[in-house]
């Protein structure tokens, strides 16, 4: 256990203070920089207007460019050479002597970029279309010859896109074009991509104390400001409309806008020329030369009007210009792309194997990335996801800072892991890879637009080899038919599933009865009418005023408490009391069984006390029956009702000395829906094998979400029973709608005529307005049976409540019901677990309150 001590703190916080200080100091360093003085004869400026959302604003912006040669003739071609990004004028330095032999070239830095201005409103390259036709207005060029490199090509198509009569030709080098061939294809997927890549870059300038050296970085915010504001999805439909003859140069082996985006650019442009050289996506520098003598050749063409238009292009190649984009026949990634891919899968591994598997399966039978990198990124995945609990040492405890169990290492253990995740994660890649293969193939799924056909095929395929391998085994079928009953009976559905109606409902009261909150008047004596965040110990104590024979005892333990505190006065209450073990340790404020443990001994006791941190009652343990009675009053009403009650039977299964606890559990027709819950809870002992005939408890708490089986009890109703929780309730002053969760004193069949008859049981909690009629959950109930139980409860709560607060009792505002939600919802990540850690309660721990 380790102990933040004060040293520790003042060392960490002199830290902070010195970080803090280097960086203020970097910020005024930076804010003081001027920028230096032009001193390359060749480079000019121009100053425009800045482009916010589209549109000029009324701020200025400069251009820096440079114009070869210098003395050049006005009435040249003009050649206008766009960089990429990251990128300056300086990239094409071996290129632009080579084309100002015959024609004026200028080579601007597009804002955001090189000497030209580096902070604007907008870096797409949309925008940078506008930035480049203000630059030929400042030039007086009408007509130039357009070039875009890599990501200017971008920028080229939306100059002939924005001003078509301004670009006498087009010319895109290693240009990017349409979406589908950037980095994943999907502009979500990039746009996060590059999000995070902008999110890393800014804390890096804006949180490290660099004295101004990052501003100035190629790789810096600019170069992923620019990719972050930019959609290449229009790019598409501007190649369609693109009307210059155009020129097409492209590398081989180019990775990072691979050979198919240019076929693919040459298809949708029907009078383009395409020119394939050797060579990767720097052909601007290593094949200058070359590029320089084709583009000068092709400017030249243009301006004479040799080069075709698209109303001149050969009428196939219009035809196929036509034809749709086939989806299926994307390329392969590689380079940057690839590790976008690596990493993608290797982070949705590390979420989920199966989605991660099938998505990597579905890529791979689609050509998109190599085997062998879906492969390596699964087990970089699933290794990573293995081994970090082995590799996490620290972490912040339920009060304070504490150190975590270490387990012992081992190269066998870290061996072990990675060829089992290896071997797991290939054979499942494989499978996923296979049918997914096979659904393309054989299936009308590759007719699909690409959004429902990658989300059909996901789905079919996750279904297809879930089912597969879970049937390959006793317990995987089992498992099958546990999660069949839990989909088809209503009582196991989650709440976002099963109340929707209810809450329609609800909202239905609201108007009817003019008050959002005229329900929390239902029960003026307790908080809210007890929609969350009452205090259990009260309500308890507000019943002991007047039946204290028929409460169970409690005690209340502060959250504030030191361990050893907290331990002394259970053990004092529990002398005082004449309690013995099990004694019930559970949350003040808690809903649904949260944080209710029974402690058999005196070590659990301790420990679940160390391990609270909120407000904890410790209770008398009942070991009857248990009963939930919903019970009414109107206040104009002399008289109660029972509402309903509900007959809480624990479940268990009894040994055979053959099967291990496991099998029992999956064997038995009403274990088996909540087999997994039942698992979970005794993991330690699945493996066990039950004596003939010993019985083993899988649950001890009445609760349904807990694994308690519920069932209608009406057949306990009586008059005497319905007079003697009438009794108590009016004893209660200010009770009039909730649920008391009981237990008999005795397990017999004398424990239930007692209990018919008014007597032999204690009240363990009382439960207010947003308790339920909780016989519904009756195995085979209609599910609108359920429905109009629970509508006649909450129509009969806020009739209560109206007429409690035309005889003044108070509303609880929706403020209010907010703040306690959220009061709630903090302290209940405090609340126990079902299974206590198994740590001893030694020294109080530090709370992070007391630093």
């Amino acid at each position: 256990m380790t102990v933040v001590r004060p040293g520790n703190r003042r060392f960490g916080l002199a830290i902070g203070l010195c970080y803090a200080l280097l960086l203020a100091t970097s910020f005024i360093v930076r804010t003081s920089r001027r920028p230096a003085g032009r001193v390359d004869p060749l480079e000019h400026t121009a100053d425009v207007w800045a482009v916010d959302n589209g549109r000029l604003s009324s701020t200025r912006v400069r251009i820096a460019y440079r114009e070869n040669p210098p003395d050049s003739r006005r009435d040249a071609e003009t050649i206008v050479l766009l960089h990429g990004s990251p990128g300056r004028k300086e990239d094409f330095g071996q290129l632009a002597p080579v084309l100002a032999r015959n024609a004026r070239v200028v080579v601007p830095d597009l804002p955001g970029f090189g000497s030209s201005t580096r902070t604007l409103p907008d870096y797409s390259f949309r925008a940078h279309g506008l930035y480049v036709r203000q630059l030929l207005d400042h030039l007086g060029v009408q007509r130039a010859h357009v070039l875009g490199y890599s990501m200017g090509g971008g920028v080229a198509l939306s100059l002939a896109d924005l001003a078509p009569t301004r670009v006498a030709s087009l010319t895109m080098l290693s240009a990017i074009g349409v979406q589908e061939m950037e980095l994943t294809g999907d502009y979500y997927i990039n746009h996060f991509v590059h999000g995070i890549q902008l999110g890393a870059l800014w804390i890096a300038r804006e949180g490290t104390p660099h004295m101004g050296r990052l501003d100035d970085a190629e790789i810096g915010v600019p170069y992923a400001r620019n990719f972050f504001d930019s959609d290449q999805r229009p790019l598409r439909a501007i190649l369609q409309r693109v009307d210059v003859p155009t020129l097409i140069v492209h590398g081989l082996d180019d990775t990072n806008v691979p050979i198919e985006a240019a076929r693919e650019h040459h298809r949708l442009v029907p009078q383009s020329e395409m020119l394939t050289l050797p060579g990767d996506h720097f052909l601007v520098f290593t094949r200058a030369a070359d590029v320089g003598a084709v583009v000068s050749t092709f400017v030249r063409r243009a301006a004479e009007g040799h080069a075709p238009s698209r109303s001149g292009a050969d009428l196939a190649r219009i035809r196929l210009a036509r034809e749709p984009f086939n989806s299926m026949a994307l390329p392969r990634v590689r380079g940057v792309a690839a590790a976008v891919f690596g990493g993608l899968l290797t982070v949705a591994t590390l979420v989920s194997e199966s989605v991660a598997g099938v998505a990597s399966g579905m890529l791979v039978a689609r050509g998109r990335v190599s085997a062998s990198l879906a492969i390596g990124a699964g087990v970089m995945g699933g290794f990573m996801a293995n081994v970090w609990p082995y590799l996490k040492r620290r972490r912040i405890g339920r009060r304070g800072f504490e150190e975590a169990p270490r387990p012992r290492l081992t190269a066998v253990s870290w061996l072990t892991s990675a060829l089992w995740t290896a071997i797991r994660t290939t054979l499942f890649l494989l499978a996923a890879t296979a049918a997914s293969w096979l659904l393309f193939r054989f299936t009308p799924l590759a007719a699909l637009p690409p959004y429902p056909r990658n989300a059909a095929t996901m789905v079919l395929v996750l279904v297809l080899l879930k089912i597969g391998l879970a049937a390959a085994t006793e317990k995987g079928r089992r498992l099958l038919v546990s999660t069949w009953r839990r989909s088809t009976r209503w009582e196991f559905w989650p709440p976002w599933i099963f109340y929707p109606p209810v809450f329609a409902y609800i909202v239905y009261l609201m108007v009817k009865h003019r008050s959002a909150t005229i329900f929390t008047a239902a029960n003026p004596a307790i908080l809210a009418g007890g929609v969350l965040g009452e205090s259990k110990y009260d309500i308890l104590q507000g019943l002991v005023a007047g039946a204290s024979d028929y409460v169970a005892r409690a005690c209340l333990i502060g959250g504030n408490l030191s361990a050893e505190a907290k331990t002394i006065a259970a053990r004092c209450f529990m002398d005082a009391q004449c309690l013995t073990f099990p004694i019930v340790v559970k949350p003040n404020y808690g809903q649904r069984g949260s944080g209710v443990v029974i402690a058999r001994s005196e070590d659990v006791l301790a420990q679940c006390l160390s391990q609270s941190a909120v407000d904890t009652i410790v209770q008398e343990y009942v070991g009857g029956a248990e009963f939930g009675v919903f019970y009414y009053r109107r206040p104009s009403e002399s008289h109660g009702h029972i509402f309903s009650v509900t007959e809480k039977t624990l479940p268990s299964v009894v040994g055979d000395g053959r099967r291990t606890l496991e099998a029992l559990i999956l064997r038995d027709e009403r274990a088996v829906c909540a087999a997994r819950l039942y698992c979970d809870r005794h993991r330690h002992r699945l493996s066990t094998v039950p004596a003939h005939g010993e019985t083993i408890a899988l649950a001890e708490l009445g609760t349904h979400c807990r694994g308690a089986l519920f069932r209608d009890g009406g057949w306990v109703r009586s008059q005497a029973l319905e007079a003697r929780f009438d009794t108590i309730a009016k004893g209660f002053d200010g009770f009039f709608f909730g649920r008391f969760d009981v237990r008999l004193e005795r397990q017999t069949e004398g424990g239930i005529e007692a209990f018919r008859a008014g007597h032999g049981f204690k009240i363990l909690e009382l439960n207010g307005v947003t308790s339920e009629a909780t016989h519904i959950y009756h195995p085979g109930t209609p599910l609108m049976t359920a429905y109009r139980v629970l509508m006649r409860q909450w129509r009969i709560a806020f009739e209560i409540g109206e007429e409690n607060h035309r005889r003044g009792a108070p509303l609880t505002s929706v403020r209010a019901l907010i703040q306690l939600t959220h009061e709630y919802m903090r302290t209940s990540r405090r609340h126990l677990p079902e299974q206590p850690r198994q740590s001893a309660p030694a020294t109080p721990i530090l709370r992070s309150s007391d630093l």
